[in-house]
């Protein structure tokens, strides 16, 4: 059963309400992913969570900073409480994140025996060898007042769509389609009448255009990572700690561009478009690295799967 990490309307979250239900309906709880130690993501009650008595595992988690108005790096203001972080932490029988940042961050405030294990969209499975990459070239968008930059650099981003926009039609022709990740980014979508914007409501209509499209484009690191796993050409655009840090434990930093360090984004786009042998290059040498981390990955979810079966029996026990 899928609960929202965030409470709304009483559902939702490690509340005293949810976790009582999940102590009397559930074999184990897992959380995440994402950057649920921030952002205000996560509903968390510190005397419920002690009270949560099937198995929990924290997976796919990331924790970063953003940068301030001199660009300089600080804690988000919704940060959780680092007490908290610690809890559940050791609340968890298995707790995981998904990049070395994010495991420096955890360790500074305290919270001990996590690991890294990468993000599980890594880990799907490549496309066939013999699947031709379609026509599509997908510029993911984000709506430039969800990017926590400095005002300089968010609305700069407006003139850095439309000015890749016009560069990579001009490579490719009129195969550009912006992709919209939420609400948000369809509002920021409209002022490109001219260019045709995708939205998904279903997850593998997403899949499978990025499994098919040519180039993608992405200021979404949730849209670099599959099409790193499925093998199809893609850049990623960072503006925080928490993309850089994922698309690097990766092993793929070349094909990260920082747009807090990089005046001209479209020079920097064209010229790793233009390198599409050295793109799978990079990605071939940083297979072993995902691997580890899969293998990481699949060891914490045995471990949990033992604990859950651990405390059936036990419940078996304690009914005979």
């Amino acid at each position: 059963m899928d609960v929202p990490a965030l409470t709304n309307g009483g559902w939702g979250g490690l509340t005293a309400r949810q976790v009582y239900d999940m102590n009397r309906f559930a074999d184990g709880v897992l959380v995440g992913g994402g950057n649920l130690f921030e952002n205000g993501q996560l509903t968390l009650d510190p005397q419920a969570l002690e009270a949560l008595r099937p198995p929990m595992m924290l997976i796919g988690l990331s924790h970063g900073r953003i940068h301030d108005t001199s660009g300089e790096l600080m804690h988000r203001s919704d940060s959780m409480d680092p007490a908290r972080i610690r809890q559940l932490v050791a609340k968890a029988n298995v707790a995981m994140v998904r990049d070395q940042a994010s495991l420096a961050l955890l360790e500074d405030l305290g919270a001990g025996n996590v690991e890294m294990a990468g993000c599980p969209s890594l880990f799907m499975p490549e496309n066939p060898r013999d699947r031709a990459p379609g026509e599509r070239v997908l510029l993911s968008i984000r709506h430039p007042s969800r990017m926590s930059v400095p005002a300089p650099l968010q609305w700069r981003t407006v003139e850095d769509v439309r000015r890749l926009v016009a560069a990579l039609e001009g490579k490719y022709g009129k195969v550009v389609h912006l992709v919209c990740h939420d609400y948000m980014d369809l509002d920021f979508a409209a002022a490109f009448p001219e260019t045709p914007h995708l939205y998904f409501a279903d997850v593998e209509h997403y899949i499978t255009a990025l499994r098919d499209c040519r180039l993608n484009v992405s200021y979404r690191l949730h849209a670099f990572l599959p099409c790193l796993s499925f093998g199809v050409h893609s850049i990623h655009l960072s503006y925080d700690e928490r993309g850089r840090a994922m698309v690097t434990t990766a092993g793929m930093e070349a094909w990260d561009i920082d747009l807090t360090r990089t005046d001209d984004v479209v020079s920097a786009v064209m010229s790793r478009a233009a390198s599409v042998d050295d793109y799978h290059r990079s990605r071939a040498k940083a297979a072993t690295g995902v691997a580890a981390m899969e293998k990481v990955t699949i060891a914490g979810l045995e471990r949990f799967a033992a604990a859950v079966e651990r405390r059936k029996v036990e419940g078996e026990r304690a009914k005979s």
